[in-house]
């Protein structure tokens, strides 16, 4: 081989070692990563776990736990047992147990009490019971064969120990047993495998076996045994020795049926929302969001027409919230009674009672509709009443007991960490869990553009790939059993709930439509007598997340607000995890709506960009669209000028075109034979006039559906009193009785568009001015530009006032570029007659000089 062979191959070589060198290190770097995350991830899950045995473990001094001696000085310990009512349980410490022991409270508060053995007989770690009369009996507490429980297991210490006893954790599901702690130390061991650190101050719990309590009502009863050898958890009424000494205790509901008691509602506040519970479900039967104002800055959701509407008109759907309510006292337990709520100020997120007055007839929601309601297919569940347990200013606790479950909900809105409009919920199911559904509840309407926008979306995560899907609206209900889902997002368009399951719950989603006859918007109060806005063509949508059929602990975030980006965006960077690489993608739950949405969203987005830049510069919406405009038409400034300059052009030569189409009236081929040529020889594209709207068209399109889609524009004020929702069109004046095809409000931009989209045609025409030159031809065009200007006007006149001003403000700069180039061409034009005649002049001269 030749030296440049050599080279060559070489230079290859080493080429293809360093690229390999290269990936080789960031797949390592990647692997790396991916162990790095999985083991964060695993961290934070032993932590969650932690915390959440460590939330659900109780205390010992709320246990009835107490202590067997042998004297009545207790000073002699034999034991550690359990006290219910009575009688006291206890597992046999020896083969030979006295007959009489004295038996004294844990915390030591009491004398000992002298207590007598009822069992018949007496085993090392059997259950024993000792009673304090002849006729008492052991109330024990049962689990059912489905549903899950917190079971509290008290293990006595070693001899030795400071404590006499130790309180663990354990978990009945579905008949199935198993301690938590023992979970959570080996995830702990695999952590720190991986981690290849050493595991001296991690140890299994030690529980050879415990004393099973279970809690009923207020209290706390001994419901089994614990034994570590066999890995079982027996109930005390299997055993044959317990017969006739212990007894169960017919559970009773707490609170009574939703149909008995009278509905109440509870209210907690914060700078982002007001949140009405109702004890029926104990859900959220209202979410209203504070108006943006001089005092409330931290809001994001503005006042718009409708609301001031409501105001002015009626009143009584315009109370926050809109029945008498209660609010948290100055001392625990104690509430404050409203009789009635404020007048304006905030936006209702959610559907609520639509009050009626005069001959029309009220609608009062019906529970299974409330937000972050729990309902099954047994309608009375969806109306269960419930408890207030506790409730302070930043947290609500509410309970329910039926005979076979009982469902702990509890609600806070303030936190260090929290994010604005979010909520934490945690729901704990003792008890049968199946076929429980999690409602997300039925937001307000939007009016965006003529028509509502509802949208219903979920997240998945596939190979750990996120994915958003948009589910078609459904005519009734349906049901998907077959995907676990990250989040589930409700919206009418600008505002909305996502529903967020923090932990396990069954795969699946429900997505139910509510006529608007039932569940009615308050738009239908506006101009009623008209049948403006009709209920039956504002639908509900209602989603629903499947609970955790076993049962137990589920935690969920819930926001429910504007999806306005920086609102999301603070939402997402104050819950993602870089260590994990976890991320809520809130964000996502934004919506380009609009037929050509899969064409215009990304137009849309570069357009929200710039005019994004152009806000944080002037904060005005209203002008950023201006400059927006202005922005657009210099980068379309080269195809702008060429097509303007080819219809000057085009203008130019109108009068020689006449000519020739005069001249071959009887043969119109060789006419259009000689138009083409003298396109050509000057230079003229007859369809360029066309391409200006065609590359506009995408913007338009995609500044339409930007104008549906963009929370920060909603509200947004330009001229106070006329244009003042760029996403809603501009009202000049209004008046009563609605007018067809045009309504009870007159729009004014869309005039002034119409009026000037009729001077544009009239300059950018190249048709004759006199009418008596015009042919068949040319009058059917003058005609048609006529037309095409009412045309638009009469589209553009619902249309939202910031698409008005982007296409008005479009169109008078296309004037302005299109005089400034006539202007210019004009001059050259007549430069370019001047010269010709000039030389000739001179030519002349030349020949004369010569002769």
């Amino acid at each position: 081989m030749d030296k440049r062979t050599i080279l060559f191959v070489l230079s290859l070589t080493f080429t293809l070692f360093v690229v390999n060198i290269f990936f080789e290190q960031r797949s390592a770097d990647d692997i790396s990563k991916r162990n790095e995350q999985l083991i964060a991830k695993k961290e934070d899950k032993l932590k969650k776990i932690k915390a959440d045995i460590l939330k659900r473990t109780v205390s010992a001094s709320s246990l009835p736990v107490v202590i067997f001696y042998a004297d009545a000085e207790a000073k002699d310990k034999l034991a550690v047992g359990v006290q219910s009512d009575k009688a006291y349980f206890v597992l046999g410490w020896t083969n030979d147990l006295p007959k009489k022991v004295y038996v004294k409270s844990a915390s030591g508060t009491k004398k000992a009490v002298a207590a007598t053995l009822a069992t018949p007989t007496t085993v090392f770690g059997a259950p024993v019971i000792y009673r304090e009369t002849a006729d008492a009996k052991l109330p024990i507490g049962s689990l059912p064969e489905f549903g899950k429980y917190d079971v509290q297991l008290v293990v006595p210490s070693e001899e030795g120990a400071m404590e006499p006893f130790a309180v663990y954790l354990g978990d009945y599901s579905d008949g199935h047993f198993e301690i938590p702690l023992e979970k959570a130390y080996v995830l702990e061991k695999e952590i720190n495998d991986k981690k290849k650190t050493s595991l001296e101050d991690i140890h299994a719990p030690k529980i050879p076996f415990a004393l099973g309590l279970i809690k009923s009502g207020d209290s706390y009863l001994p419901v089994g045994v614990y034994h570590a050898d066999q890995k079982s958890f027996i109930q005390l009424d299997a055993f044959s020795s317990l017969e006739g000494i212990i007894s169960k205790p017919k559970q009773k509901n707490i609170v009574d049926n939703g149909t008995k008691s009278p509905e109440k509602f509870y209210v907690l506040e914060t700078p982002y929302q007001q949140l009405v519970f109702s004890n029926y479900g104990g859900a959220l039967v209202e979410i209203n969001l504070p108006f943006q104002n001089k005092e409330d800055k931290e809001s994001a959701v503005k006042e718009i027409e409708v609301d001031r509407d409501m105001v002015k008109d009626h009143p009584y759907n315009a109370k926050f919230p809109a029945h008498a309510y209660f609010t948290q006292g100055t001392k625990a337990g104690d509430f404050i009674e409203h009789s009635e709520g404020v007048i304006g100020g905030y936006y209702p997120l959610l559907r609520r009672d639509l009050i009626e007055k005069d001959k029309r007839k009220s609608v009062r929601i019906k529970p299974r509709y409330y937000a972050l309601n729990i309902v099954s297919e047994y309608p009375e569940m969806a109306e269960l009443a419930y408890e207030v347990k506790s409730m302070d200013k930043d947290s609500i606790v509410f309970e329910a007991v039926q005979a076979h479950r009982r469902i702990t909900k509890t609600y806070s809105v303030a936190n260090e960490t929290q994010a604005p409009y979010c909520i934490d919920l945690t729901i704990k199911i003792d008890g049968d869990s199946r076929g429980l559904w999690l409602t997300s509840g039925i937001p307000e309407v939007e009016w965006i553009s003529g028509a509502p926008s509802p949208t219903l979306k979920y997240r998945i995560t596939r190979n750990q790939k996120a994915e958003v899907e948009n589910i078609d609206l459904p005519k009734d209900s349906l049901t998907v059993n077959s995907i676990n889902l990250d989040w589930i997002c409700n919206s009418n368009g600008f505002l909305g709930l996502i529903v967020d399951p923090l932990g396990e719950t069954d795969p699946g989603y429900r997505a139910q439509m509510i006529p608007g006859s039932i569940v009615p918007s308050r738009l239908v109060e506006i101009d009623e007598e008209y049948e403006r806005y009709k209920a039956d063509d504002m639908p509900g949508y209602m989603m629903m997340v499947p609970l955790k059929s076993s049962g137990g602990l589920m935690h969920f975030r819930v926001f429910a607000g504007p999806f306005a980006t920086k609102v999301l965006e603070t939402v997402d960077s104050t819950y993602s995890n870089t260590a994990t690489g976890y991320n809520p993608d809130y964000i996502a739950c934004q919506t380009f709506h609009g037929w050509f949405a899969f064409i215009s969203e990304p137009f849309a987005k570069f357009l929200f960009i710039l005019m994004n830049f152009f806000h944080t510069l002037t904060g005005s919406w209203a002008l950023s669209i201006v400059l927006l405009t202005v922005a657009l038409r210099i980068m379309l400034y080269p195809l702008n000028a060429w097509s303007t300059k080819s219809m000057v052009k085009m203008q130019q030569i109108a009068p020689e075109v006449t000519a020739i189409q005069e001249r071959n009236k009887k043969d119109p081929k060789k006419a259009q034979i000689e138009i083409m040529n003298l396109y050509r020889d000057r230079g003229v594209n007859p369809v360029s006039g066309c391409f200006p709207l065609l590359i506009q068209m995408p913007f338009l399109i995609g500044m339409f559906d930007l104008l549906k889609s963009t929370f920060e524009l909603r509200g947004a004020s330009f001229i106070p009193g006329w244009i003042d929702n760029l996403t809603a069109p501009d009202v000049l004046f209004s008046w009563s009785m609605p007018i067809p095809l045009i309504g009870n409000q007159f729009h004014l931009l869309p005039i002034l568009l119409g009026v000037v989209m009729y001077v544009q045609q009239k300059l950018m025409s190249t048709i004759p001015k006199d009418p008596a030159l015009l042919n068949d031809q040319q009058r059917q065009q003058k005609f048609m530009g006529n037309i095409m200007a009412i045309v638009f006007t009469v589209m553009f006149y619902n249309f939202p006032s910031g698409l008005n001003i982007y296409w008005l403000s479009s169109m008078i700069l296309g004037i302005v570029q299109q005089y400034v180039t006539t202007k210019k061409m004009n001059k050259e034009a007549a430069k370019v007659q001047v010269l010709p005649a000039e030389g000739q002049i001179s030519q002349a001269k030349g020949k004369k000089i010569k002769g």
